[in-house]
């Protein structure tokens, strides 16, 4: 008993010391991260010079902490770990500590000493005695639970020190060696005898804990005998009444018991009843086979029970089962009563008393066997008619075939909306298998990214819902990619109760239909020969804009167009050469009015074109001058080129009329008249223009007369050297002086001006300008003044500007160095060899050139190798961004790359004193913008060049 006693204690204190330690090595660890976070704070204030080595065994005891901590928290909860992996836990933990404590004791003592000369040895003694003496310190008070755990942390931290004394045998340190051995050994003792203290702790804890328990024990047995003693008091007073009851209660027993088996014997008789009902009802025929008598005790349809003889009754058989499934029957049979199954079934057919057959279904069990030779001696089973059943399946089978052949998608939903079933024709419209439809919800396979889709959707669900029933056409994309024109019939089934149980769907697929329809559609509204849109069509789509869009829309124009001398020149083509003839037209109405709402071939050679009029699109009177200029090119008829006029008549709604009819007759009123001309010309229905083709003709024409009048005038803008500082030169910008509106900035007449011959006209005015300013600026002493003129494409391909630019230079006797030629690059990608050419005799004359707003347009890198370019000018819109990274980014490549290739950098648009010295940053050549000056008329440009004149005079 004793030694019982012994091992209940040893393995309650071992137990009890892992718990302990568990709890207590978090406050070891936390104390180890403290100390080696002071001693690493210490190095690194009073001795500048990190170490590598240190902060890595710095950072990998603290890491090894944290993760210890960690896991000790998650996988040792109170009262929720093994002991076992507790106790290897704990070993691992605690040597690793101690290897942990060793190397920074190491590193502290041996390395730091040699690695940082300001680092000596007795700082090195110090701080790894700190950390030895401190770190077995807290070993001391948390880890004594066992002294095996308190020796792993211990040894492994000790080791440098005792390597020490064997390794480098330092005299000088010897007392030191003695003091660290000395105390090593007290502190191994102390941890001796704290480690038995707690042991005999934990035994007196547990010896009290077992002798309580056992007290309260023995309390329990003590009242548990009393009330036993008292319970059999209370038994014997109770016999004795129980004994009087019993009697008592014996005679109303037998009473109940009779009248119990009275009431059994009625439930048996219902019972049986009810039994014959439901075989009645199921079809059920029991049948009793006493084999050993040769009897079978056979039920009828009516439920009447009859004894025959084995023979009669097999011969009977023999009748009337189906010839095919009498083998199968008798097999079956055998097979049970030579016990090789356990239950005998077969299903075969039998004739009735009108001579047809019945499918009905057998089953039978032996339930007596002689116990010598295990023959069987009794056999009961049920018939059972399964016409009704065969018949049942039968439809089933031909419904699953129709499922599986019809030629429409057919699905199956639950309650929920979701898919049980589909049919091949179904994964085929959807392109998806039915594993990955069944399941999902209705819509779930099809895709959901548009809100029309999603409300269409949403709508369909609430309609099932609401009211059970679903017929409509969709379009229908599915996720697998299959997008059709579908027609979907969904109807709910409902149970007895009228609750909604399934959801059956059919799918026609309308694609086809919907193509046959569009082909049908196109033949109907659109003219084969030309693949315009007919009269009919052109009718129908205008009366749309004119009724249904007339809120959208609030201007139109109607063009009518007609081919000028066509019936002759059809007659010399013949039909052939006339319809190929009226394919081109057709084909250069189209490409030529790509932005029209619409161009319809209405019979012949009668063409109409609708356009849309907004102050953002070009006017009226610009699209039939490019349809005109269009047509100026000859067509090609059977290898001749004929040249085709065109006579067109304008209406404009709702100025002409807000009618169909009207608006087409005012259109074609004013072809009447073109035609009545000689056509070759251009008609409107009224002399009176609308007002946004008045702005562009009167824009026009007051442009011309700006022109002629010299209203004209060119501002400076001044440019800087940012190396010095010193007025570089100017930027020549052309103004309108308009004798009542005053200065018209060139935004508002230099676009109407590209699309006409004026933009040269222009340019030539701009030229000889900036010319005679050069002179007078040169007669006052700044000779090495550079103004840079901007040239359009328009300019470089009308082959003039040579012949302007010599002009100026010889009327007014100046250099070609003083003019600088702005191109974008818009304007090298047409005739670029052309444009080259020029521009090398441009270079010639000493001219220098700019490509302006570079970055802006195409950007092709090979303009600046292939061209003659002096000078990359960086776009307002790139200085704007500056302080943006990406834009800063740009910007520096720009003026790298330029200044790669040996080109100056103009950068235009400085507007603040940041985007100023980032500029001077990154050695930009010329700056402009208005934080300089605004672009300035001549004489205040000259008051501008004298007030900084920096520039020293060459005369």
């Amino acid at each position: 008993m004793s030694n019982i006693q012994d091992e209940y204690i040893n393995k309650h204190v071992s137990a009890a010391q892992i718990t302990n330690t568990i709890r207590l090595s978090r406050f070891f660890l936390v104390s180890i991260v403290i100390v080696s976070l002071y001693i690493y704070c210490i190095y690194q204030f009073y001795f500048a010079k990190p170490s590598f080595y240190l902060n890595l065994w710095f950072i990998s005891t603290v890491l090894f902490c944290c993760l210890s901590l960690l896991i000790t928290s998650i996988h040792f909860k109170p009262r929720n770990f093994s002991l076992k992996h507790a106790h290897r836990w704990l070993q691992f933990q605690f040597l690793a500590t101690g290897s942990f404590i060793g190397v920074g004791i190491a590193l502290i003592y041996y390395y730091l000493p040699q690695y940082n000369h300001d680092f000596n040895q007795v700082h090195g003694l110090m701080l790894s005695a700190l950390l030895l003496i401190v770190s077995q310190a807290f070993a001391l008070t948390f880890l004594t639970q066992r002294l095996n755990y308190f020796c792993l942390a211990f040894i492994p931290a000790i080791l440098p020190y005792l390597a020490s004394q064997f390794i480098a045998a330092d005299t000088s340190n010897y007392l030191f060696h003695l003091t660290i051995n000395f105390a090593l050994i007290v502190i191994l003792l102390c941890a001796n005898t704290s480690s038995r203290i707690h042991q005999r702790i934990s035994a007196l804890y547990c010896k009290n804990n077992r002798l309580v328990k056992n007290a309260e024990q023995q309390v329990l047995w003590t009242d548990e005998l009393c009330q036993q003693l008292k319970t059999e008091i209370n038994k014997s007073k109770e016999i004795e009444l129980q004994l009087q009851l019993n009697n008592q209660l014996l005679e109303q027993k037998v009473k109940e018991r009779t009248f119990d088996l009275a009431k059994m014997n009625t439930d048996l008789e219902n019972q049986q009843q009810n039994l014959v009902l439901a075989h009645e009802i199921a079809g059920l025929r029991p049948w009793d086979w006493n084999i050993k008598d040769r009897e079978i005790l056979i039920t009828n349809s009516k439920q009447q029970k009859t004894l025959k003889a084995l023979k009669q009754h097999q011969h009977q058989l023999q009748n009337i089962i189906h010839s095919d499934d009498v083998e199968h029957f008798k097999f079956s049979m055998k097979q049970h009563l030579r016990g090789r199954s356990n239950l005998y079934e077969a299903t075969y057919r039998i004739q009735n008393s009108l001579g047809k057959w019945k499918w009905v279904h057998d089953i039978g069990r032996v339930i007596s066997r002689d116990p010598i030779n295990q023959k069987a001696l009794r056999m009961v089973g049920i018939r059972r008619d399964i016409q009704q059943e065969r018949t049942d399946q039968e439809r089933l089978k031909l419904a699953a075939s129709v499922l599986k052949q019809a030629s429409e998608g057919i699905f199956i939903l639950d309650e929920q909306l979701c898919y049980i079933d589909v049919n091949p024709f179904y994964e085929k419209l959807t392109n998806f298998s039915q594993e990955k439809i069944i399941g999902k919800h209705l819509f779930d396979i099809t895709a959901n990214h548009k809100s029309q889709q999603r409300n269409d959707h949403y709508s369909i669900i609430n309609q099932l819902l609401k009211t059970g029933e679903y017929d409509g056409e969709m379009n229908e994309k599915f996720l697998s990619g299959k997008e059709l024109t579908v027609w979907m019939h969904i109807n709910a089934i409902t149970d007895e109760q009228n609750r909604v149980t399934h959801y059956i769907g059919i799918v026609s697929d309308l694609t086809e239909r919907k193509l046959q329809e569009q082909r049908l559609s196109y033949l109907e509204n659109y003219d084969p020969l030309t693949d315009l849109p007919n009269r009919f069509y052109y009718n129908y789509q205008l009366h749309q804009y004119l009724v249904s869009q007339k809120d959208s829309i609030q201007q139109l124009a109607v063009i009518r167009l007609n081919i000028d001398r066509f019936r002759p020149l059809n007659e010399f083509l013949s039909n052939s050469g006339g319809d190929e003839l009226l394919r081109q037209v057709a084909q250069r109405l189209r490409l030529t009015n790509a932005e029209a709402l619409f161009v319809a071939h209405l019979n012949g050679d009668d063409f109409a074109i609708v356009y849309e009029i907004s102050h953002i699109r070009p006017s009226i009177q610009q699209h039939c001058e490019r349809i005109s200029q269009a047509f100026s090119l000859p067509f090609t008829i059977f290898d001749q080129e004929h040249i085709i006029t065109l006579s067109m008549g304008i209406a404009f709604y709702p100025e002409n009329g807000r009618q169909l009819d009207y608006l087409n007759n005012c259109a074609e009123q004013g072809l009447t008249e073109a035609k009545n001309l000689g056509g070759n010309t251009i008609r409107y229905y009224s002399n009176k223009n609308t007002a946004l083709l008045e702005q562009g003709i009167y824009l026009e024409r007051d442009l011309r007369l700006a022109i002629n009048n010299n209203e004209l005038i060119v501002y400076y803008q001044p440019k800087i050297n940012f190396s010095d500082q010193n007025i570089y030169g100017f930027e020549a910008l052309v103004r309108w002086n308009h004798p009542t509106k005053g200065i018209i900035p060139p935004n508002s007449f230099i676009p109407l001006a590209e699309r006409t011959s004026l933009i040269s006209d222009i340019g030539r005015i701009v030229i000889q300008q900036t010319a005679k300013q050069i002179r007078h600026w040169n007669d006052l002493g700044f000779n090495n003044i550079c103004v840079s003129v901007n040239v359009v494409a328009q300019q470089l391909q009308r082959g003039q500007l040579l012949e302007d630019l010599d002009y100026a230079i010889q009327t007014y006797q100046i250099s070609g160095s003083s003019l600088e030629l702005e191109i974008t690059e818009s304007s090298l990608l047409e005739n670029s060899i052309t444009v080259k050419n020029l521009l090398d005799e441009i270079k010639e004359r000493k001219i220098n050139i700019s490509l302006d707003d570079f970055g802006t347009g195409y950007s092709s890198l090979s303009y600046l190798a292939d061209f003659p370019i002096d000078i990359l000018k960086i776009d307002r819109s790139f200085i704007s961004k500056i302080g943006e990274n990406k834009q800063e980014a740009i910007v520096s490549a720009m003026i790298a790359m330029g200044k790669a290739m040996g080109m100056m950098v103009v950068a235009e648009g400085i507007e603040t004193q940041q985007q100023l010295q980032y500029l001077q940053d990154l050695k930009c050549d010329i700056a402009q913008g208005f934080l300089f000056s605004k672009p300035l008329p001549e004489s205040e440009a000259t008051i501008f060049l004298e007030q900084h004149r920096l520039i020293p005079s060459q005369v």
